[in-house]
């Protein structure tokens, strides 16, 4: 049995008794084009291409238009339960959406934590208008100087750069959590970075962890508090089986007060503050930081720092078609958002 005949723009334009060119500017409009259509024209032509179930032929459209229609978001991380927030995809898509261009989701086998051991093929092959970075760990340090050599439109997504990227102001974002605890009355307030089982420490993680650390410092210091830091050792990010060593416990119960590096963090801290009889927040007063489904989930309302996932993720995109229009050379300024402090139940 042959396939059926793919629709064309020719059988379009002889079913609506126009010509091709009348085909091409009603199903994908351009604004400098000198064939003017009038709406209901433009509405019939349409309705033709769907009764034929007419389905462009995107390798030729590329060809035309020099153009893959394609925009690509990698989300540098590994492993099934490591998530970032989800607006950031959110916002690209429907920015996206706006400009006729497709989404191309790209990530990393699990159980690669080195990407010059599987670099995705879709960087070599060059198939994308531009690509959206978003950045979750230390694997950022490793991605972009491959993506620069590629001479690919890049825009990065939490992630710093002094151009090309979008990214939270983490800094003051922990001093103002700290602000917030102290003027609440607690007298020893601890910062709580999280490092897994085969992880890299602290230094060498994302940017965020020595930023949130610096602000939460800032704010100790100008309080002429005593800082202190103390790292949790666990063997993933999030799971059924997953407890606090006795030692990280005994740890966190010399203060009255935390701020956990992430949402997750604050949920295990609170889960085993209530397997001990301890009180969220009579006893110990705990804060997170990333606003998302985390802190959403939390078994009560949990004080925390909300990342603006979704402008974040529009801005990112808005950028990312900027540089198609300049030129992947072109340096764009760096886009800078502050998240929204959330003032839950547990401080």
């Amino acid at each position: 049995m042959t396939s059926p005949r793919r629709i064309t723009i020719k059988d379009i334009a002889h079913a609506a008794g126009v010509s091709t060119a009348a085909v091409s500017q009603a199903l994908r409009p351009h604004t400098n084009s000198n064939i003017k259509l009038q709406k209901e024209t433009v509405e019939r032509i349409r309705q033709v291409a769907q009764d034929l179930n007419y389905q462009p032929h995107t390798g030729a459209r590329s060809i035309r238009s020099n153009s893959f229609g394609s925009i690509g978001y990698f989300a540098a991380r590994t492993g099934v339960f490591t998530n970032s927030p989800g607006g950031y995809l959110a916002g690209v898509h429907d920015i996206a959406e706006q400009h006729g261009s497709r989404i191309t989701l790209i990530r990393l086998p699990v159980s690669i934590d080195d990407i010059s051991k599987a670099m995705p093929s879709v960087f070599s092959e060059r198939n994308l208008d531009a690509l959206v970075i978003e950045s979750y760990s230390e694997l950022a340090h490793q991605i972009y100087e491959r993506v620069q050599a590629s001479r690919l439109p890049v825009i990065f997504l939490n992630d710093r750069h002094d151009t090309n990227s979008v990214y939270v102001d983490d800094e003051w974002a922990s001093g103002e959590l700290t602000r917030h605890l102290i003027d609440r009355g607690y007298k020893s307030v601890a910062f709580l970075h999280r490092v897994t089982e085969g992880g890299p420490p602290v230094r060498q993680m994302h940017h965020s962890a020595a930023d949130r650390e610096a602000g939460y410092r800032g704010a100790m210091k100008a309080a002429k508090r005593k800082a202190v830091c103390h790292i949790i050792r666990t063997t993933c990010v999030v799971g059924n089986d997953l407890e606090l060593r006795d030692q990280d416990w005994q740890a966190i119960r010399q203060h009255d007060a935390v701020i956990a590096y992430d949402d997750d963090l604050a949920n295990l801290i609170g889960r085993t503050a209530h397997e001990r009889g301890v009180s969220v927040p009579g006893d110990l007063a705990v804060a997170g930081f990333n606003g998302d489904y985390a802190s959403m989930s939390a078994w009560q309302r949990l004080t925390t720092v909300a990342i603006p996932s979704y402008d974040m993720g529009r801005k990112a995109a808005e950028m990312a078609f900027e540089l198609v229009s300049s030129g992947s050379d072109a340096a764009l300024p760096s886009s800078v958002h502050r998240p929204t402090l959330m003032f839950g139940q547990t401080t």
